[in-house]
């Protein structure tokens, strides 16, 4: 084989190739991985903890999926519901369905009524850039007896923007974050309630801290993200 050849071989495997491992996942991936994170009251009170442990990675192509399982508690340590998850990179975009994230001990009023829950799936683009906007998202549950809707709840995450990069330190470490605004709105029956939020987010952590707001501006709550076990 000509010396050029070989050089040009070396040169061609040495170049990144378009793959799944390009595709970067805003969250953990590495089975057996603990997140956990605690919400706290606009006074510093915590309100409830949230322990997501990584099931499996499934890797195809230019997909990589993760399964999460989401176990909630009270403050005191008592187990609220769990359920699974699924954070999905594909194509160079990160996405999650907003379904996933419902506390199913919220439906619980509606058991014995037919509950129709659509939504869509929240977009990390493969790159993000200060001033990017990003995709909105939405979730909407329509109740029904019989032929009869009885309430509709919808939520609506828009205004998505990146508004810089920023260290953000807690329990779990210090980690350099996308930080990202947004508005939510949300409707359930005649009943209108609008609030933004701001997040941080960090490439193979996931959220590390989310604060929310009221119409007025007024703090109202934030998650921090406390621990990160490998």
């Amino acid at each position: 084989m000509k010396r050029a050849t070989v050089l040009f071989l070396i040169l061609l495997l040495s170049l990144p190739m378009a793959s799944a491992q390009d595709c970067p996942m805003y969250f953990p991936d590495e089975v057996g991985t603990i997140r956990e994170i605690r919400s706290f009251d606009q006074r510093d009170r915590l309100n409830s903890i949230v322990r997501q442990e990584i099931l499996d990675k499934v890797v195809s192509g230019n997909s990589t999926r993760v399964k999460v399982r989401a176990t909630s508690y009270e403050k005191d340590e008592s187990e609220i519901y769990a359920g699974d998850l699924e954070f999905i990179c594909e194509d160079g975009v990160f996405r999650f369905d907003l379904k996933d994230y419902l506390d199913p001990s919220s439906l619980a009023a509606y058991e014995e009524m037919g509950v129709d829950i659509t939504g869509d799936n929240l977009i990390y683009p493969a790159r993000l850039n200060v001033g990017d906007d990003l995709p909105d998202g939405e979730i909407r549950m329509v109740v029904k007896s019989g032929a009869a809707t009885i309430l509709t709840v919808s939520v609506n995450i828009s205004n998505r923007q990146v508004e810089g990069r920023e260290e953000i330190t807690t329990d779990a470490g210090t980690f350099l974050c996308h930080k990202i605004t947004y508005d939510v709105s949300s409707r359930a029956g005649f009943i209108n309630s609008n609030s933004s939020a701001i997040e941080w987010i960090a490439e193979g952590v996931g959220q590390v801290r989310t604060e929310t707001y009221n119409r007025r501006g007024r703090l109202t709550g934030y998650s921090v993200l406390t621990s990160l076990q490998k």
